[in-house]
């Protein structure tokens, strides 16, 4: 195993220059993952897009990747796996229309999976008028217990009390109500349409008896479970692990030209390796741990700064660690996504290939691998 870099070895800025001497690089190694030819005039039946592949609630710099988000484009229609930041507009540069949506399915509710959900929300209503959009939102709902202060911690904060752990369903419904001022002008002095006509939301119920308590085991072992299905998809959820987010969802695709799995957030997992088993694509999570130590800062460490590191390095997968599942799932092809951070050196990601020696796909936005294809080498 390689050695993480010290946290000294980087000061603030070196990881944007890093990556981008390293953008040759990606480029030439794995552009090749997405192959569409020039003179193609039909799209693939099932293609892979990933709109943005960059994690966390920050910003890295002018140069970064977009904020998560994944679509599975089957004949045409999408389904949407997050919605992380700037990703409306990264949607519509992979010509993914309104009215063309689907599905979206929320991994879980960590602000860097849902910030760009208003937009997709609100935008375009007309165009969805004239499309005819039914957009089904389908995700976790309410936690229903707030988790414990991390060890050392002392301000027990508890924000919106009338409901601190809301789902899915309450997410959009606090959305569009936030948003009415606005709406009500729009109806009522320009005729645009009632937006809440486009879409509905929906919590995913974990199956009776899985969980006994989201404190303690907010992941326990299960088996995947049927969330989705119509002409074109039939998609599966299983619970993974993600410090005490809970619920926290893994979702696998299964369509006519192969199948995705998408790991969302998550430390490594017993369920999210059932769940990928002999999969074509998986699409996994991965976290540098050279970073951690940057950006939480020099040791000794106060309850705040442990409480970040904890949640960073037991919460998440570091590239070998992800490779290993990857082995163990049998899956055909690994890509990495939601980067954290989102401008590291290739070469960190790429240890990836020491655990998998299946192709490894280091993710950019915008990035499309059909389904059905020959796996990228």
């Amino acid at each position: 195993m390689d050695k993480p870099r010290k946290a000294g070895a980087c000061r603030p800025g070196d990881w944007r220059r890093l990556g981008a001497a390293a953008a040759a690089l990606t480029l030439a190694a794995f552009w090749s993952a997405a192959p569409r030819a020039a003179a193609a005039t039909e799209p693939p039946p099932a293609e892979l897009v990933l709109v943005g592949v960059a994690g966390g609630p920050t910003w890295y710099g002018e140069d970064s990747p977009h904020g998560i988000s994944s679509a599975l484009v089957v004949d045409g229609q999408a389904y949407i796996v997050d919605v992380g930041s700037g990703v409306y507009r990264q949607l519509r540069r992979a010509g993914v229309k309104p009215g063309t949506e689907q599905a979206v399915f929320l991994t879980h509710l960590h602000t860097d999976h849902i910030i760009d959900l208003a937009n997709l929300l609100a935008y375009d209503p007309s165009a969805r008028r004239r499309a005819r959009a039914s957009m089904q939102i389908i995700g976790p709902g309410p936690r229903g217990v707030l988790p414990p202060l991390a060890p050392g911690m002392k301000d027990d904060v508890v924000i919106h009390a009338e409901n601190p752990s809301p789902g899915t369903h309450d997410l959009v419904a606090s959305i569009v109500a936030g948003m009415a001022a606005d709406l009500n002008i729009r109806v009522r002095s320009e005729g645009v349409p009632d937006i809440r006509q486009f879409f509905q939301a929906h919590d995913i119920v974990v199956p009776a008896g899985v969980v006994k308590d989201p404190n303690t085991d907010p992941a326990p072992p299960m088996e995947p479970f049927a969330v989705w299905q119509d002409t074109r998809v039939k998609v599966s959820a299983i619970l993974v692990p993600h410090g005490l987010v809970y619920p926290n969802f893994a979702y696998r695709f299964d369509t006519a030209a192969g199948s995705v799995v998408f790991s969302g957030d998550t430390a490594v997992s017993d369920n999210l390796v059932k769940l990928a088993r002999g999969a074509d694509i998986l699409v996994h999570e991965a976290i540098d741990p050279a970073w951690v130590d940057h950006i939480v800062g020099a040791k000794p460490w106060d309850a705040r700064q442990q409480a970040l590191a904890t949640q960073l390095l037991h919460a998440h997968a570091t590239p070998l660690e992800v490779g290993d599942v990857a082995t163990r799932a049998g899956v055909k092809t690994l890509v990495l996504s939601h980067l954290v951070p989102g401008d590291a050196p290739a070469e960190h990601w790429l240890q990836a290939r020491q655990t998998f020696k299946g192709p490894v796909v280091l993710g950019q936005d915008l990035m499309r691998l059909p389904l059905g294809a020959p796996p990228p080498r």
